[in-house]
Order: structure tokens, then sequence, then C-alpha cells
């Protein structure tokens, strides 16, 4: 065999474990593939000669490094991330438009939980004791930790 066929094969590998890297992420038939190529590469050239299997050797890891190298400091594998933030908040139970005292009504079973409505505004209530049934008039009872207690309106 030729010199060039195992150069040929280390480049090859080296373009296969490019494209492990940076098109087909994970382990895949690709890396495989370049693992492969690199290995007989080597193999092939050791098998002409010591000296030459050890050249081939180390160009194939400087390739290597000098590939990884070149991906962190330009940074390539950020573009592969995704970088999508969320600023927005959702305020869900409306607790700043509501205070102790306002009155509702139930809209589902308090089994202790349930919907309740407070003039427009709809929102999530604990039974302050026992359960409520629907279409109860109810009033806060008290606001503790994102939670709304109420009680029946007798």
């Amino acid at each position: 065999m030729d010199i060039w066929v195992a150069i040929l094969l280390v480049v090859f590998g080296l373009l296969f474990l490019v494209l492990e890297v940076f098109v087909f992420p994970g382990v895949g038939v690709s890396g495989l593939v370049g693992i492969i190529a690199l290995s007989v590469g080597v193999y092939i050239a050791f098998q002409l000669n010591f000296e030459t299997g050890l050249t081939v050797l180390g160009g194939s890891v400087v390739g290597t490094s000098v590939m990884i190298y070149l991906s962190v400091k330009y940074d390539s594998f950020s573009m592969m991330s995704l970088n999508t933030e969320i600023n927005s908040k959702v305020d869900v139970n409306h607790l700043s438009e509501l205070k102790v005292g306002d009155t509702g009504t139930t809209i589902s079973r308090l089994a202790p939980m349930g919907k309740a409505r407070f003039e427009e505004m709809y929102a999530e209530v604990s039974s302050w004791d026992g359960f409520i049934d629907e279409n109860t008039p109810i009033k806060i009872e008290k606001i503790k930790d994102n939670t709304i207690f109420v009680s029946p309106i007798n």
C-alpha cells in the first residue's frame, strides 16, 4: 500500500469527525466512520514503516487538536445552542388586585381548591375550612404565599 492511502484515510477521518461535531451532533455513524478511518490510516502507515506511522499518527493528533482548538477559540458550539430568553411575567392569581375582604363566587367546587370569580377576575382559591359547593358566595379571608384562602358567606 502507498503512503497516500494512509494520508487520505486520515484526512477523510478528520473530515468525518468535523461533520460529526458541527453537522450531526451526538455519537453517530459519521463519528464512528471518522474514528475507524483515522485508525485504519494510522495502522496502514505503521505497516509501511515505523517512522512513517509515527509521522501519520502525530499528524492526526495535531489535526484533531487543531480542530478542537479552533472550535473552542471561535466558540462554534454556541452557534448550535439555543439562546432564547423569556423575560416576561404572568400574574396568574391577580394577587396585586385582590385583597382580604373581597367577595366573589365559586365557579367550581372547592375541595379544598378550585376556581372562583371576583368581579371580572378569575383565580384559583383554597377553602379556609371544608368543601364549598359551586356558585356559592365567598369572601377572601387570607392571602399567603400566592394562595388565596376563602370562606363561604353566610
